[in-house]
């Protein structure tokens, strides 16, 4: 099952997807049965009348519809119609009520058509089914949800009973109406949490519907809504394409900007968060929002969704401030609509006001989800979600035996709602708050049953490699067994759980790596795995290119990358398969490799240190191991502060004033005494080298920059402040247990390869300006030539390479030579130090560039992606170059994919998957003089220390004055590099 998420989303989108399919039956075509009442009257044909208002968009212009179905059933009455055209015309007149948000009048109507067919005796053909659909639909909507499911049973059992079970042999107008009947019936199972089941349903529905020849809204809206099933069914892959296919039909078949593409778009956005991909789901979520508010007015509940649906994704995106508004613009709306969603939206409503540090809001929203929960009709499965946010709060506070009522009568709500299976995130917070309510007899049981199932549903979600997903949304339900580990003081757990959170794409790439090495990177199955990998890189980024070629309507782009998706995904699958059989042990390798801390403790000496720290919501958690010890230590400050904090030291740093006021010195003490509590502090004392792991807002900052203490006003010179840096050589690891890996080597300087220096023709002194490098996704050569030149780095190049002098191979390539054609020409070689030096370009700052990018020399005029002038991830990673060490002198360069990734997922990735055993990476954009020095000496004393002592001298110097930089005592100068070492 799929785990809970602290930002939640409306399933309404979903319910009004599921709506849609049911009311659009105007758009079905009826059986034999059904008659054509071709019947005169004094105004003209009954038939032309029906025509006519068939011809009427239902939701578009849901008046207009009504008023047309209300005419020709006034038609058939005046004529003598037959009672089957009579119920569809009342159906059909319920629909577009539905439509106005009328449910009580399209309830009646519905009703209406029911009474007419049971007196006429017409009990068991095509007009009954259809007519227990649409109540179905209409009593859900007013709240009487436990009438939908007998219902929608019934009419399927009528369908099957007239066509068999299978659509596939049918005529098309029979296919077409059983078709129906199972995606109604899925619909309603939906309803009820019983997702598999619904999922189950979804192949026979776009089956039916597709032998049935089907051209209109129906097919999409249909694909829509098993999309949703399908996600929520934890069938991640088959969503994502079934809501793809949604859009493209939509958007071939509709006029531009209609409310069903909305729809179409919401369930795409839907999907892509729901699998970890936010920063994918932007575009088709402000799509959706855009066509809905715009043609169905800002209250209408489909908009009122999309608004909703939108502020989780500016959430998840860090955009908290906007998010909120958006959130609380309209809940009060749901009351009309829902009150199951209303719950939803106050929940996410919480979660957002305690990630702004407003705990006093939160609490507020939380306490009106918990009362909004007590009208949700028992058997609705997000009546749960009340309560369960509730105990949060009260856990936050302090209030441990409230939460754990709060939590267990959540616990209760979903299982009188009919769920069969334990929601292992519940069943983890259960234990939690018993154990800090002092019962850790009842809690342990239930956090350790609960962490088995969290980690194999991490581990199945991580085996769709497909989707390329972080996994980011186990990451709080992770902390939470940290914090259990460390209120129970069980540091075994504690480590497994840090250990999970912090396996992300990096992690498994080298996995994948470590066995290519062992198998032989040159044999045939080594090339395979390499090549695995490869292909699992180039599905993230083809899906991301079509989810935003989709949300601007490029239906032939979308098209032709939904091809490639597909076959990449074939391959990727029959190597998978080779490789296993050439390896039997070959999925162990997909799935993280842990030690224990006996085992990580043997690799340490007596001056080292593994220092792990990671933000929850409202705790950071610290633990460091030493050879002879290991030490829990947390603070009571999570990351509404600890963002906060960072947020002000890198506005310092990024854009520094160099005057020692305007350094936050405050901030960089606060942070530290979060980071390190006493006993951490006291146990990292001494240790000379120490390996980092850390995530969310802590990855964004290197911790040289912190301080102790608070200097004196007197006392504030950054050469005299005690920062970190005079205590500690640090190295940033992936997993805990990467840290200090007996494999790693020393630095040396056989075979160097330097790149940089591009020949740009814009003002060095000129802000970068890299928003105009895109025009139409297509990359402006002239633009990039534009860019501002880099002097200084031709010489840092230059004085690298002279340190190989006499020591082996160098390869330079600067100037008119730094092109991506040059760099191909290279090939997969392996290099002891790779240096590029030049401007990088982060993901997301470039309109169509879907991932970070590296520049290089353009060449006279547009040769097409192979030679543009951007050297991008997934090229880096297709070209096979391996180096012991790279340098990425380029701005930025630590930095995820985007503001919200998981840290390292940019251009660090592409290195780390190729190969590489250690980078250099910058936090922030670094003076041209200063990134020579920091390079040239780090290398340089990377020949007799090791590579993060040897980047910590070349940083003491500067800070002493020695380096000749001028303000180079500002840690803005001194500190943007970390080393990152598996």
């Amino acid at each position: 099952m799929k785990r809970n998420t602290a930002i939640l989303l409306h399933r309404a989108i979903s319910v009004a997807l599921a709506h849609v399919a049911l009311p659009a039956a105007a758009l079905y075509a009826q059986d034999a049965a059904v008659s054509t009442a071709e019947v005169e009257t004094e105004n003209g044909k009954v038939s032309a009348l029906r025509a006519a208002a068939e011809a009427i968009d239902p939701l578009g212009r849901a008046a207009q519809a009504e008023a047309a179905w209300t005419a020709y059933y006034a038609g058939l009455e005046a004529s003598g119609g037959s009672v089957l055209d009579k119920a569809f015309a009342l159906n059909r007149i319920a629909d577009t009520l539905y439509y106005q948000q009328k449910p009580q009048d399209a309830l009646a109507s519905s009703q209406t058509a029911q009474r007419l067919l049971e007196d006429a005796g017409e009990s068991g053909g095509e007009a009954m089914a259809d007519t227990l659909a649409n109540l179905a639909v209409m009593y859900g909507v007013v709240g009487q949800r436990e009438r939908e499911l007998p219902l929608q049973s019934r009419s399927l059992e009528i369908r099957q009973s007239l066509y068999g079970k299978d659509p596939l042999p049918l005529p098309p107008e029979q296919a077409k109406s059983l078709a129906l009947g199972y995606l109604n019936y899925a619909n309603a199972l939906y309803q009820h949490g019983r997702f598999s089941e619904a999922a189950d349903l979804v192949k026979p529905s776009i089956d039916g519907l597709i032998v049935g020849e089907l051209q209109d809204s129906t097919l999409f809206v249909a694909m829509s809504t098993g999309a949703n099933m399908l996600a929520d069914a934890g069938r991640p892959q088959e969503a994502l394409e079934m809501a793809q296919r949604g859009v493209e039909t939509a958007t071939k078949l509709l006029p531009e900007g209609h409310p069903f593409i909305g729809v179409s778009q919401g369930t795409l956005a839907k999907v892509l968060l729901q699998s970890d991909r936010f920063e994918e789901a932007v575009d088709p979520a402000r799509r959706s929002l855009d066509i809905l508010a715009s043609k169905l007015g800002p209250g209408h509940p489909y908009a009122v969704t999309a608004l909703h649906n939108f502020g989780v994704i500016l959430a998840r995106l860090g955009r908290f401030e906007e998010a909120l508004e958006l959130l609380t613009a309209r809940y009060d709306l749901l009351d009309e609509i829902d009150p199951s969603d209303k719950v939803i939206s106050l929940v996410t409503a919480s979660n957002v006001a305690h990630e702004l540090g407003q705990d006093a809001l939160a609490m507020q929203y939380a306490l009106s989800a918990a009362d909004t929960a007590d009208n949700v009709p028992p058997q609705d499965m997000d009546g749960h979600k009340g309560p369960a946010a509730l105990a949060l709060r009260q856990d936050e506070a302090g209030s441990f035996d409230a939460a754990r009522t709060s939590i267990d009568a959540a616990i209760a709500k979903r299982l009188a709602a009919g769920a069969t299976d334990a929601d292992p995130t519940l069943e983890i917070q259960s234990g939690l708050f018993a154990i800090k309510a002092g019962d850790q007899a009842a809690g342990w049981p239930r956090v350790e049953s609960g962490f088995i199932q969290l980690e194999q549903d991490l581990l199945d979600d991580a085996d769709k490699m497909e989707l390329g997903a972080d996994l980011s949304s186990y990451y709080e339900t992770l902390l939470q067994v940290v914090e259990a580990g460390f209120e129970g003081d069980r540091p075994d757990i504690a480590l497994r759980a840090f250990d999970l959170a912090s396996w992300g794409v990096n992690a498994r790439s080298r996995q994948l790596l470590s066995l290519q090495t062992r198998v032989g990177s040159n044999s045939d199955v080594g090339k395979q795995i390499g090549e695995f990998d490869q292909l699992r890189a180039q599905l993230r980024l083809l899906n991301r290119e079509r989810a935003s070629l989709l949300a601007s309507d490029q239906i032939d782009g979308a098209t032709k990358r939904a091809v490639e998706i597909a076959l990449a995904t074939e391959k990727m699958r029959a190597l998978r398969t080779s490789i296993a059989d050439k390896i039997p042990g070959f999925a162990e390798w997909l799935r993280p490799k842990m030690a224990n801390i006996g085992d990580l403790q043997q690799r340490l000496n007596a001056d080292q240190a593994i220092l792990i720290t990671m933000p929850s919501r409202n705790r950071t958690f610290t633990m460091v191991i030493a050879s002879d010890s290991a030490v829990l230590a947390a603070s009571n400050q999570g990351r509404p502060q600890v963002r906060r904090l960072v947020a002000q030291l890198r506005s310092a740093l990024d854009d520094a004033g160099g005057a020692a006021e305007d350094f936050p010195f405050a901030a960089a003490a606060e942070l530290h005494a979060i980071i390190l509590p006493p006993d951490a502090a006291q146990a990292l004392a001494g240790k000379g080298k120490v390996a980092v792991i850390t995530s969310d807002a802590l990855s964004r900052l290197p911790f040289s920059v912190l301080l102790p203490n608070v200097p004196t006003v007197d006392q504030r010179d950054y050469k005299a402040a005690d920062w970190l840096l005079k205590h500690h050589a640090f190295s940033t690891a992936l997993t805990p247990g990467s840290a200090f890996s007996p494999h790693s080597r020393a630095a040396a300087l056989p075979k160097f390869l330097g790149i940089g220096a591009p020949n740009l023709a814009g003002d060095s002194a000129r802000t970068l300006d890299i928003a105009k490098l895109y025009r139409s996704a297509e990359v402006s050569v002239d633009d990039i030539r534009a860019l501002p030149s880099l002097p200084a780095t031709q010489n840092e190049i230059r004085e690298v390479a002279r340190a190989f002098a006499g020591k082996g191979q160098r390869i330079t390539l600067t100037g008119d030579d730094a092109t991506e054609a040059r760099i191909r020409m290279i090939g997969a070689d392996h290099f002891t130090t790779a240096l590029f030096a030049t401007h990088g370009v982060v993901d997301g700052q470039i309109g169509g560039l879907r991932e970070p990018a590296l520049v290089l020399t353009p060449p006279r005029s547009a040769e097409g992606s192979q030679n543009d002038g951007l050297l991008t991830a997934s090229e880096i990673a297709e070209l096979g170059l391996r180096a012991d060490f790279v340098i990425l002198s380029a701005c930025n360069s630590a930095a995820g994919r985007n503001d919200t990734a998981p840290a390292y997922t940019g251009l660090a990735n592409a290195f780390l998957g190729s190969g590489s055993s250690a980078l250099m990476l910058s936090h922030w954009r670094v003076r041209d003089d200063a990134a020579a020095y920091l390079t040239v000496n780090t290398i340089d004393a990377a020949q007799r220390l090791t590579r993060p002592e040897a980047l910590r001298e070349t940083q003491l110097a500067i800070l002493r004055g020695d380096s000749s930089l001028a303000g180079g005592d500002h840690p803005s100068v001194w500190a943007p590099f970390v080393i990152i070492e598996d």
